[in-house]
C-alpha cells in the first residue's frame, strides 16, 4: 500500500521487508535512516506483535530525493470505538520543513477514509516539535501525564 502527498511518498511495508530492513540498511536511505523508532518498529513487526501493511508502520520517502527519511504509520488497527494511534519521526536532514505534518495530514486522511473516528497520538512532554506538527494537523491536547501528553482529532 503506498499513499503519495506533494513532496512524500508513505510506503506501508510487508513484514519481509522490515526483516530486511533489521539486517542491513537499505541503499537508498539518508543518513540516520532507519531511525531507532524504525527499528523498534520493525522489530515489533517481525516478532508478530504488530501488523504489517496498511495498519502498521510505514516508511517515508522523500520524492525529491528519493530518500526513505523516516517512519510514520500506525500501531494497530482502529478499536471497536473506531478509534487508531498513531507514530511519527524523521531523520534529521528531513526535520523543520513540515514534512512530518505532511505526513501525518496523509495518515489521518487515509484512516478518515477507511471509517475511522478518531485518531490519537502520544508525545514527550516538550518535544515542542511534535507538538506543533499534531496541532498543524488539528489534534487536541487530551490527557497529560508525568510520561506524556495525549492528542486527538475527531
Amino acid at each position: 500500500m503506498r499513499l503519495q502527498t506533494s513532496r512524500l511518498e508513505l510506503i506501508a511495508p510487508q513484514r519481509s521487508d522490515w526483516a530486511a530492513l533489521l539486517s542491513q540498511e537499505p541503499p537508498d536511505a539518508a543518513k540516520g535512516y532507519p531511525t531507532l523508532g524504525d527499528l523498534v518498529m520493525a522489530r515489533l513487526v517481525v516478532d508478530g506483535d504488530l501488523e504489517a501493511g496498511e495498519w502498521g508502520p510505514w516508511q517515508v520517502r522523500d520524492r525529491a530525493t528519493g530518500l526513505l527519511v523516516g517512519g510514520v504509520g500506525f500501531k494497530g488497527a482502529p478499536s471497536d470505538e473506531g478509534v487508531v494511534e498513531i507514530g511519527y519521526g524523521l531523520v534529521e536532514m528531513a526535520r523543520g520543513r513540515g514534512l512530518a505534518t505532511e505526513a501525518v495530514q496523509a495518515l489521518v486522511q487515509h484512516a478518515r477514509g477507511r471509517g475511522v473516528s478518531a485518531v490519537v497520538a502520544e508525545t514527550d512532554i516538550g518535544n515542542e516539535a511534535s507538538i506543533g506538527v499534531l496541532l498543524r494537523c488539528g489534534f487536541v491536547e487530551t490527557e497529560r501525564t508525568e510520561s506524556g501528553v495525549w492528542w486527538r482529532v475527531g
